[in-house]
């Protein structure tokens, strides 16, 4: 490999070894050198200047993004060509450390010290596999995965040192394809004679993906017997064991998988799924914890995952038998809100994002847990004006909360509108926002059903003149939305004809009509429902006082 023509980048924090690395690099013949002493400093460069080669130290300073976050970033956001190496550096060679590194791809990783012959075989190396697949990796680079696996085809069809990587990408293609049978086509020779590690894990997750559980649970069993610190084969016999509601072993695994390598974003999104199907909220909230402590210094950072983490507070309140249990979850998720207000990170994120207003959310959320609807629904009502007062649109990460609640209310309506505005958004839900939607609209799916279908009656009974048949209908259907509003002014409707009918109020009657007006009065009520209610009001004042 000759480094006289190519560009370097250099990042690291500690000088005497940047000097060090610079040196090492002019000693290989490389003459355009240009170092950095953070990554943030390092990205910006990027922008403007494409490298050939990248080097970074893995720590490079506290509260500042690492190497393993600096090299997926590069990746993401297209900073790197996709032929460029990224070798990885490091005095940590703590297995959670480096299986973070390696999980994030870069071509290699050094543990510290290393010499110069080291470091100049490790980048040729890397350099060369580089280039035989660099026509893939500029494809994939361009979202044409269909000519990427045209070309890996090609590449197969001639001997080549860089086979075993050549088939990798391929099975990775047809993974992301969503044809997974043609990734075990692939796959298929390394069944019989001598076990190759990478071959085995691909088989694994392919099975997986196959449906086939019991066969990807050998396989994963199979791996650990040759390596116990195999965090991707405990991936795969937690999903496997999930999908065959095998909920013990699951959570198990996935434990097993995070304690081995506890620095991956997809493996936390995995363990909140897995736990909240086995009901254990407990793991959800540590994994939820975990993403977003992970994910502020990185391509991945977003608010949602801090509500996701509050969120997850809240569920482990919410879903415990417990009292002390609850209280404890509760005030942990309101201490989060409180110090969310000063959380710069957080207002790094999104300058646009209101914590009062999520605050409010998640208030509404804690009086749902206690029973307090009433207290509940001003709290919601509340946070949905000050979301239109003061944006356009609604954000997206208020959206999943304010649904769940609106659910949990009965407010039905109010939440398919919000839905509405989520299916027409740009902007993409994390997987733990998507699992709380669809687990809530299924939870739902019965009760909003009785209800849509009892108020259908009522309001058929109601325009036939039939008020007592409409009033029992519409109390059946504020059994299934107990504080929606519209319910509430159609059953005082309902009661306002029978006392127009009858001589005098039943005692019965006037204390309806008095529940009836708690669950609206001192409450915020939109333009139509406020003006109903106040004319309601005038005319039952009228009759009962």
């Amino acid at each position: 490999m000759n480094f006289a023509n190519k560009q370097v980048l250099i990042v690291e924090d500690q000088r005497p070894f940047l000097l060090l690395l610079r040196g090492l690099m002019h000693s290989m013949g490389a003459t355009d050198i240009v170092t950095k002493s953070s990554a943030e400093k390092a990205i910006s460069i990027c922008r403007k200047q494409k490298f050939d080669v990248v080097v970074s130290d893995l720590h490079l300073g506290s509260d500042r993004k690492n190497g393993f976050e600096f090299v997926e970033e590069l990746r993401v956001r297209r900073l790197i060509k996709p032929t460029t190496v990224f070798i990885l550096i490091s005095a940590d060679s703590a297995r959670p450390v480096v299986l973070g590194s390696i999980e994030r791809r870069p071509d290699d990783y050094l543990i510290k010290p290393f010499s110069q012959v080291q470091l100049k075989s490790r980048i040729s190396r890397a350099w060369s596999k580089r280039q035989y697949l660099g026509d893939v990796y500029r494809e994939i680079a361009n979202d044409n995965l269909n000519t990427a696996v045209d070309i890996c085809e090609d590449l197969l069809a001639s001997p080549s040192p860089y086979r075993g990587s050549c088939e990798q990408l391929l099975v990775e293609l047809y993974w992301q394809l969503e044809q997974p049978d043609k990734a075990l086509d692939v796959l298929t020779p390394y069944l019989d004679g001598k076990p190759i590690m990478w071959a085995q894990v691909a088989l694994g997750k392919t099975y997986v993906h196959l449906q086939q559980y019991d066969k990807a649970m050998d396989m994963a069993e199979q791996v650990l017997k040759r390596n116990r610190f195999s965090a991707e084969a405990q991936d795969i016999l937690a999903q496997a064991s999930d999908a065959k509601q095998q909920g013990e072993l699951a959570i198990s695994a996935i434990r097993q998988a995070i304690k081995l390598s506890p620095f991956s974003l997809p493996r936390h999104f995995h363990a909140c799924e897995i736990a909240r199907n086995h009901d254990d909220y407990l793991l959800a909230a540590e994994s939820s914890f975990a993403i977003w402590d992970l994910s502020k210094r990185t391509v991945h950072y977003d608010c949602l995952h801090w509500c996701g983490y509050i969120r997850s507070l809240l569920d482990v309140a919410e879903y415990t038998d417990d009292k002390r249990t609850r209280n404890k979850y509760q005030q942990e998720a309101l201490l989060a809100l409180q110090r969310g207000k000063f959380d710069e990170y957080l207002h790094r994120l999104d300058e646009d994002f209101d914590v009062e207003i999520f605050g409010r959310i998640m208030n509404a959320r804690v009086n749902a847990i206690d029973g307090k609807m009433l207290d509940a629904k001003k709290h919601l009502v509340r946070s949905q004006w000050a979301i239109e007062e003061k944006y356009q649109t609604p954000p997206i990460a208020f959206i999943p909360d304010s649904i769940k609640v609106m659910y949990d209310l009965g407010e039905f309506e109010d939440a398919l509108k919000l839905q509405e505005v989520l299916k027409n958004s740009e902007g993409n839900l994390d997987p733990n926002s998507r699992f709380l939607l669809s687990k809530e609209q299924h939870n739902s799916k019965q009760n909003f059903a009785n209800y849509q279908q009892f108020n259908r009656e009522g309001i058929k009974y109601y325009q036939q003149g039939k008020y007592e048949q409409a009033k029992a209908a519409f109390a059946l259907a504020q059994g299934f939305a107990p504080v929606n509003t519209g319910v509430t002014l159609n059953l005082l409707q309902c009661l306002l004809q029978l006392l127009l009918k009858s001589d005098k109020p039943s005692r019965e009657m006037m204390l309806e009509c008095r529940k009836l007006f708690k669950l609206i009065d001192d409450m915020p009520l939109k333009q139509q429902h406020a003006e109903k209610y106040q004319t309601l009001r005038q005319e039952l004042d009228q009759i009962i006082g």
